[in-house]
């Protein structure tokens, strides 16, 4: 049976999926059918700094629901890792996002995205877990990198 909302344009649809948060998006529609898998892909592939979009790890976001669900999903599926085109994380006053930070960074995680274009790293602690995938991601992947440490 289909429900109304997969009757819908793809381009609605993006819009939709564009006023979410990447979260949410994954954790409410992710493997719901391939069509939206696909879409959500599309979403997370634009990167665009004006739309903040990407992932973007930062205040609000749980340290449980990214390591527990949320990595995991990416990190086992290569479609949704390799769409993956901007990441930032934001570890102004948030502890999560620094956890996160060095769960992607120490097990070199962040390699698993193969498409990525652009990284910010703005107050994340220490960057000597960066270094060694900086080295490579600057090499080959990045065509942005912006760093902000205290």
């Amino acid at each position: 049976m289909i429900s109304k909302i997969e009757t819908l344009p793809n381009e609605i649809l993006l819009h939709i999926f564009s006023c979410l948060t990447w979260d949410n998006m994954l954790t409410s529609l992710w493997s719901l059918n391939a069509r939206f898998n696909s879409l959500i892909c599309l979403t997370l592939s634009i990167n665009d700094n004006r739309l903040n979009n990407g992932l973007v790890i930062a205040h609000g976001l749980s340290y449980n629901k990214c390591c527990s669900k949320l990595f995991p999903l990416i990190l086992n599926s290569s479609s949704l890792s390799s769409s993956i085109q901007r990441i930032h994380f934001d570890g102004t006053n948030s502890i999560s996002s620094d956890l996160c930070y060095q769960l992607l960074f120490n097990n070199k995680n962040i390699l698993y995205f193969s498409h990525l274009k652009s990284l910010i790293l703005t107050q994340c602690g220490s960057i000597e877990p960066v270094i060694q995938s900086l080295v490579y991601l600057i090499k080959y992947q990045l065509d942005e990198l912006t760093l902000t440490f205290d």
